[in-house]
């Protein structure tokens, strides 16, 4: 497996991630709608999804990586940019905390105010962390750049440290996972970037011992459940089904987990059966864009 598999199975990894546990977000795995393993892009739920239909978790993901590839850097200023361009057009799935955002963004707040309001500022919630990856495959060389690029995205929408320190975290797992380390090295070595973040130190240090709860919004819960998934399994198809039949909100939990195993397991280990029917909230079928902006950044890196 080359690395610029890994690079174009980790964006690719969030989508399939998110168009699987879509339709089993906030639905009981109990519901007579739902299998009771789902392991197919079955569509439906709360937000009328198509099969294999992605959400903000994956249109986000596409935000900054399009930014990046486009200006051949991280730019703040020009990802809320395209996040303002998405949420008022037909955006879906988005949260409180980045509506309450992106809102203030469109009246003229700066990147790097938008987020400091009382929603954002209470907020712990998965949404900067849910969308994050393209920073660890642009900075997975570089540390300093990865933590500040990585804080950056998060503030956008979710200041608070919860938040903008998972965000680190999850990306340096991606980026010890591209630079050749093995699942568990590349979890290990990342607690080291909250060894001053005691609340998240000690749930993340339990994760591989710890049975996931069923997830929720909550950034600390989303990282436990999706990075437990990735550990406790050996291939990419047994991580992604694992995760989103936890119930909760599947749809990031399957994003989380699918960027973490599309870097380990790489492009060609993801089902062809679930690439295919990949597509955005237009219609639009989104795996070759997905694939292409994966090797792009893989050059840019």
């Amino acid at each position: 497996m080359n690395l610029e598999d890994k690079f174009t199975g980790t964006l690719v990894g969030v989508a399939v991630g998110d168009a699987l546990g879509g339709p089993l977000e906030t639905i009981s795995t109990s519901c007579r709608e739902i299998p009771q393993n789902v392991t197919e892009m079955i569509g439906g739920g709360w937000l009328k999804l198509k099969p294999g239909q992605i959400t903000d978790d994956t249109e986000m993901t596409l935000c900054i990586a399009r930014s990046i590839t486009e200006k051949k850097k991280f730019d703040a200023e020009d990802i809320a940019r395209k996040f303002v361009e998405w949420f008022y057009d037909s955006q879906i799935g988005a949260g409180r905390t980045t509506k309450t955002a992106i809102e203030r963004l469109k009246e003229g707040v700066s990147w790097d105010d938008a987020g400091y309001n009382e929603v954002g500022l209470l907020s712990r919630g998965n949404g900067s962390v849910m969308r994050c990856s393209p920073v660890a495959l642009l900075d997975y060389k570089d540390s300093k750049r990865l933590f500040k690029d990585s804080y950056q995205q998060s503030i956008i929408t979710h200041p608070h440290p919860h938040c903008t320190f998972s965000a680190i975290f999850y990306n340096t797992i991606i980026a010890n996972i591209l630079s050749g380390n093995g699942k568990e090295k590349s979890y290990i070595d990342a607690l080291k970037t909250i060894e001053h973040e005691p609340t998240l130190l000690k749930r993340y240090a339990n994760i591989p011992n710890a049975k996931p709860n069923k997830p929720t919004g909550e950034v600390k819960n989303t990282i436990e459940a999706a990075v437990h998934c990735f550990l406790t399994t050996d291939s990419f198809e047994e991580s992604i089904v694992k995760a989103v039949n936890l119930g909760g909100d599947a749809d990031t939990t399957g994003a989380v987990t699918g960027a973490l195993a599309g870097a380990h397991y790489g492009e060609k280990s993801i089902p062809s059966r679930w690439k295919e029917k990949l597509v955005d909230r237009h219609g639009n079928k989104v795996c070759n864009e997905l694939m292409r902006l994966g090797k792009e950044l893989y050059k840019l890196a």
